[in-house]
């Protein structure tokens, strides 16, 4: 037993070793914060994540729905419109982000659209929700 920890440490310092070495050869690559939230107080045993690239035309949006479990978003392209329960609209540009139902699932997703008349607007939507369930709940 104490062979196979010492087989697991010994692997992990060498992948994290990698991982240094390859980041120091690509001093070009950098990472920006875009958000932080705090996660729900859920157990995600029997969970899955589903991930959705929903495309609106100019104008064009989509009714009112749910979701059971909780999302976060991401604008890919375009002026995303938002808003959950009774908040004010808003709207979003790329490289924004979304959380929807993280203090309340089954949050009613008022606003959901294109910003914009004359160009596409492209969200990654990933939403937490129990295996079974449907993503999307429509009608408030």
């Amino acid at each position: 037993m104490n062979d196979r920890r010492d087989f697991l440490t010994a692997s992990l310092m060498g992948l994290a070793a990698s991982f240094i070495a390859t980041h120091e050869a690509h001093a070009a690559v950098s990472a920006k914060p875009l958000a932080q939230k705090a996660a729900p107080a859920v157990n995600l045993d029997g969970w899955q994540i589903s991930a959705s690239e929903v495309t609106y035309p100019p104008g064009e949006a989509s009714g009112q729905h749910r979701h059971p479990g909780f999302v976060v978003g991401y604008v890919l392209e375009g002026q995303y419109r938002f808003a959950v329960n009774n908040d004010a609209p808003t709207v979003l540009g790329v490289g924004q982000m979304f959380f929807e139902s993280f203090d309340a699932p089954g949050q009613v997703h008022a606003v959901s659209g294109n910003a914009s008349t004359t160009q596409t607007t492209r969200i990654l939507a990933i939403v937490f929700h129990k295996k079974g369930d449907p993503v999307t709940i429509p009608g408030a």
